[in-house]
């Protein structure tokens, strides 16, 4: 069978049906992916709402970097920042032993280090934990990172850490 594609009947004929197709596939496949699609978006941004309000929490200042460009620089504490990072990820200050070492030359840069052990934290908090701090001073560095599970639990691991501060 041979369409002649000269004959209006053959538009008649194959224009509605590929509008109802279109109509059929609209309804069915595409409508339901669109759907899909904007939950994900929605759930994405709720958790980076979550760690915006997160942000906000730790270090308002942040808010406030390109707005003052006179201000000077905030300095690194260890004490100060270990102790804001752990209030932010809930670990208690019976929970964890920060000893600071007096600032040293390395490399041909003054640097200042510090031991961290964390008597118990499970995995997820400590990588939050971790990422948070290097990821606010990028100048931090963690030198050494060793983990030991505690006997008899299940997610609940001692942490002993060494960072450096490069200045």
């Amino acid at each position: 069978m041979k369409i002649d594609y000269k004959n209006p009947t053959v538009y008649y004929i194959a224009v509605p049906v590929i509008a109802g197709l279109w109509a059929i596939l609209a309804g069915f496949v595409f409508y339901p992916a669109s759907i899909k699609a904007w939950e994900k978006s929605r759930s994405d941004f709720e958790s980076v709402e979550k760690q915006i309000k997160q942000l906000i929490a730790l270090q308002p200042k942040r808010l406030d970097y390109k707005v003052d460009q006179k201000a000077k620089p905030e300095e690194f504490d260890f004490t100060k920042t270990i102790n804001d990072f752990a209030r932010v990820f809930s670990i208690s200050d019976s929970n964890y032993n920060l000893t600071v070492r007096g600032q040293t030359k390395r490399a041909g840069r003054e640097t200042r280090s510090a031991t961290i052990v964390i008597k118990t934290i499970d995995i997820e908090k400590l990588a939050q934990f971790l990422s948070a701090m290097l990821l606010r001073w990028p100048e931090l560095k963690c030198e050494v990172l060793s983990v030991e599970k505690v006997k008899k639990t299940k997610n609940n691991w001692k942490v002993n850490m060494s960072m450096t501060y490069y200045y």
